[in-house]
């Protein structure tokens, strides 16, 4: 499935949706983390390029349809 290119804000929205709370913010990057233990690191950019996000997505286990349902 490939993904749309999304903000930063929109991407920050959808992980809010699925648990991930905002755990620190420095410079343009947002570091979240699920109550399941679960980290992603994305850059808040008004673009965040989908190779970057479906990355991120891998390293934190998210499933690339479960994380379009919340968008």
């Amino acid at each position: 499935m490939r993904l749309p290119i999304l903000s930063g804000r929109e991407v920050l929205a959808a992980l809010k949706r699925m648990g991930f709370i905002e755990i620190h913010r420095k410079g343009s990057h947002v570091k979240m983390k699920h109550p399941d233990g679960r980290k992603i690191v994305f850059p808040f950019h008004d673009e965040v390029d989908r190779y970057t996000l479906k990355g991120a997505l891998k390293d934190a286990e998210i499933d690339i349809e479960e994380f379009m349902k919340n968008l």
